[in-house]
């Protein structure tokens, strides 16, 4: 998400379970041999006078013997075949291999069309751009691309949940035409906490990113009730789309513990969270997340990317989160071929299909001549970020934040 180039655009510089078998079929004839023996007796007992307590007696003997036997049968089938749950696991690595194996190399990149400067600005029914996405996406196909990673917001769709959907589906119609399917991102831990929904700001000249916004914003993220008030949204969601073949998978969370250091954090505004409560609160996020998505489970695979640090010999919890619930393997790189092959091996070893979802930064020395023909090769989905230049200024690098390029 801290990318710097958009990728489009010439720039210098940049950015089986089998229940325990029931022995209820012993019963009936075992019991059916005393039921017989019972009957003698009560009829011999009427027959010579004998008083009724013998078959009180025998009756209830038999009765509760069967009664045990009946709840000690019942009580050992519940605790060897428990009731299971219908919430889904994660896909294991082979439904994985073979979901991808059936995919192209997927290759394209982050898209926001140029007339809008966030997710927001996107999505709302007042700046919504089906022409512009038309067009732009026709450019991508031009040039062979056939996927696109697209960010949504909480805000558009609790402002307007239907008009939301609906602009989705026009949008995954317009893609569709273009032969390009979505890797929709549900959440977005980058740039500004303090989303507001209606009109967006202006670019500021020259800042990398100037009006990009969190989703869900802080207000939310600090508050676990909060959190749970977006399970509507994310259920809703993923249900909808579930086995919608234009979308190629769930991004669930981008980037949920960036402190947003330079803009935001504590060397900018210092409107972000503490980077502690930063990752505590997103953690928390994204495990719900990923339960949410689970008890969907959407005929699509979901991930959410490790970007940063060295997750691949010491991953932090947020980390492991990602690594282990993911049902394909996604990750941020925008260093050079050298750091980016080490990262392709590393994340291989895990056994699943693997995604550079951002990727590109001409000044971090992570281009498409260095970088594509790695992915390509490594059979490694490809994203690079951005397509073209527009409100979202990510033609100018990260640093644009201490040094605006006017």
């Amino acid at each position: 998400m801290d990318a710097c180039i958009e990728g489009a655009t010439p720039s210098n510089e940049g950015h089986d379970n089998i229940p325990i078998r029931r022995i209820f079929y012993n019963l009936p004839r075992r019991f059916l041999g005393r039921g017989k023996l019972f009957k003698t007796r009560l009829s011999a007992g009427f027959l010579f006078g004998n008083s009724t307590r013998l078959a009180k007696n025998i009756f209830m003997k038999h009765y509760f013997a069967f009664f045990a036997m009946t709840l000690l049968v019942g009580g050992l089938a519940l605790v060897a075949d428990p009731v299971k749950t219908s919430v889904p696991d994660r896909w294991s690595s082979e439904r994985a291999q073979t979901w991808y194996g059936l995919q192209p190399w997927l290759v394209g990149g982050n898209f926001v069309p140029s007339t809008a400067i966030n997710q927001l600005e996107m999505w709302q029914a007042d700046t919504f751009d089906p022409t512009t996405i038309d067009r732009e996406l026709g450019y991508a196909q031009s040039i062979g691309m056939n996927t696109m990673r697209v960010f949504l917001h909480d805000l558009a769709w609790r402002e307007d949940e239907q008009g939301f959907y609906s602009r989705v589906d026009r949008y995954l119609a317009i893609a569709d035409s273009h032969g390009i399917k979505t890797l929709f991102v549900v959440f977005d831990g980058v740039w500004n906490p303090y989303p507001k929904a209606g009109k967006q700001p202006s670019p500021v000249p020259g800042l990398h990113n100037s009006g990009w916004v969190q989703s869900p914003g802080r207000e939310i993220l600090e508050d676990p009730a909060g959190q749970d008030q977006l399970k509507p949204y994310v259920v809703g969601l993923l249900s909808r789309y579930k086995n919608d073949k234009r979308v190629l998978a769930w991004d669930l969370f981008n980037e949920p513990d960036n402190p947003n250091r330079q803009a935001y954090g504590r060397d900018g505004t210092r409107t972000e969270l503490s980077e502690a409560d930063k990752v505590k609160f997103a953690t928390q996020l994204l495990r719900k997340t990923f339960a949410w998505a689970h008890e969907v489970g959407p005929s699509q695979p979901v991930t959410a990317a490790v970007w940063l640090g060295d997750y691949l010999n010491h991953p932090t919890e947020i980390q492991k989160l990602c690594l282990d619930e993911s049902d394909v393997i996604s990750y941020h790189n925008y260093d050079g071929p050298v750091e980016m092959r080490k990262r392709i091996e590393g994340l291989e070893q895990l056994g699943r299909p693997v995604l550079c979802t951002e990727y590109m930064a001409r000044g971090n020395n992570s281009t498409f001549q260095g970088i594509l023909p790695i992915l390509k090769d490594s059979h490694v989905a490809a994203y690079n970020w951005g397509l073209v230049n527009g409100k979202s200024q990510t033609i100018y690098p990260w640093d644009s934040w201490k040094k605006p390029y006017t």
